[in-house]
């Protein structure tokens, strides 16, 4: 991990300009979780002028890595980066978040941050016709997906099947997990370790259509700080099924459908996609109706950067948040383009209508 030195002084005394944009500090309502109390702290910690202690330490955690706080900052620095380093450090004083210690350990023991082996499930789940390695483009399914969603995963196939995409497979190996958990974490001698069998496994496939928009991202960016990177051209589900889905939208009854998109962190912040999600929803000819806080400028759901599992009962208090201002648009259900989004928005209120994106090119195709 690169030197956060420069960024570390910057943000410290910076005149908090960003303070509005943290999701966390917009819930919890305190000064010290803003960008600017988070990496004051880290600073602080940097030159022993606070103990090394596990609350200290703490404040840390509360960031989902959303990014939002550098579509502010005059100095586009992105603080996620620097409270990743600053829990690097906090791992190797021993003084990290111990509820992060159950992903590590079943990264290790099952490749997935769930206890359940995710590589035999979805083997289990699928023709073997999918996982042959004659086959050079393959789907990055990921944990979450594989774990909460496999009926999506068959929507997927279902997708590829009528849109006579035949060349495409599925990757499973036992390191089935993109490793991002590792990452935000700061288990980094275990992330680095570990990405290294993912870019052994994926030797010789030429794509990787990744579903999950934060494995898309750690595949395609957080591996290049790593040894090279992979070779492998790394795609979204969005920006591969687009073409097709506009080939067969010519000649094809549309949909008529109302929702209203949330751009994932990872997806706008992090990749740059916010038109690719849009184009494909309405070119199956649903009507989209926007977030006020939408795009770039999207307000994270409370689950990413290991959030929901150090601060569970903030983390779905953010989800909540979001899906007030959602009540207010009037559409018929909030369609998105991550997992863990769908979790935390379904989680909060089990009574709102959620589709993934996935659901939505389906239908279409389905009807």
């Amino acid at each position: 991990m690169r030197s956060i030195k420069k960024e570390l002084e910057y943000c410290t005394t910076c005149p908090k300009l960003c303070r509005f944009a943290c999701p966390v500090a917009n819930v919890e309502y305190r000064e010290s979780v803003t960008p600017w109390g988070k990496v004051g702290m880290l600073y602080f910690l940097s030159k022993d002028y606070v103990p090394k202690t596990t609350e200290n330490y703490e404040l840390i955690y509360h960031c989902t890595g959303c990014l939002s706080c550098r579509e502010f900052c005059e100095h586009q620095i992105s603080v996620p980066d620097i409270l990743t380093h600053g829990r690097k450090l906090a791992y190797e004083d021993s003084r990290h978040h111990k509820r992060l210690e159950k992903g590590l350990k079943n990264i290790k023991k099952v490749g997935s941050i769930f206890k359940n082996d995710l590589n035999n499930k979805i083997r289990s789940e699928l023709d073997a016709v999918y996982f042959s390695t004659s086959l050079k483009a393959k789907i990055f399914l990921g944990c979450v997906y594989t774990e909460k969603h496999v009926e999506k995963i068959r929507k997927v196939i279902f997708i590829l099947e009528r849109l006579g995409i035949d060349y495409v497979g599925i990757y499973s190996n036992k390191e089935f997990c993109c490793g991002y958990p590792l990452y935000s974490s700061g288990f980094e001698k275990e992330f680095v370790n570990y990405i290294i069998k993912i870019k052994n496994n994926l030797s010789g496939t030429k794509k990787l259509i990744a579903l999950c928009p934060t494995c898309a991202y750690t595949l395609k960016a957080l591996y290049q700080q790593y040894d090279n990177g992979i070779k492998a051209e790394v795609l979204t589900f969005s920006e591969f099924i687009l073409p097709f889905v506009k080939a067969m939208a010519r000649n094809k009854k549309k949909i008529t459908e109302h929702y209203s998109y949330h751009d994932p962190c990872f997806m706008s912040r992090y990749l740059n996609q916010v038109s690719e999600p849009r184009e494909l929803i309405t070119t199956t000819g649903a009507i989209l109706s926007e977030f006020l806080w939408s795009k770039k400028n999207s307000v994270c759901c409370g689950g990413g950067g290991m959030f929901r599992s150090t601060n569970k009962v903030i983390s779905l208090d953010m989800a909540y948040k979001r899906i007030e201002e959602f009540k207010t648009i009037g559409s018929k259900a909030i369609a998105t383009s991550c997992p863990t989004c769908l979790n935390m928005f379904k989680d909060a209120d089990p009574d709102i209508e959620v589709i993934d994106i996935i659901d939505v090119v389906h239908n279409f195709i389905n009807q």
